[in-house]
C-alpha cells in the first residue's frame, strides 16, 4: 500500500470515528431518548470548541508521530 493511500485511509477512520464520538455526545443529552442534537449544540460554549480543536489538533500530532516511527 502506497504511502498516499495509507494517509487516506486513517484519515478517513480517523474522520469517521471523531464523527461518530461527536454525534454520541450531542445525542447523549436526551431526556426523552430522542435525538436532540441542536439542543445539545447549544449548551457547548466558545471554550469547549476551543477544546475540541486543541484535542483534534493533538491527536493529529500523536497520529503524525506514529507514522515518523515506522
Amino acid at each position: 500500500m502506497s504511502h498516499r493511500m495509507r494517509s487516506m485511509l486513517i484519515g478517513l477512520v480517523a474522520g469517521a470515528f471523531l464523527g461518530a464520538a461527536f454525534a454520541w455526545v450531542a445525542s447523549d443529552g436526551s431526556e426523552d431518548g430522542e435525538i436532540d442534537a441542536a439542543g445539545a449544540l447549544k449548551k457547548l460554549g466558545p471554550m469547549d470548541y476551543f477544546s475540541l480543536g486543541i484535542a483534534i489538533l493533538t491527536l493529529a500530532r500523536q497520529f503524525g508521530g506514529m507514522l515518523n516511527k515506522a
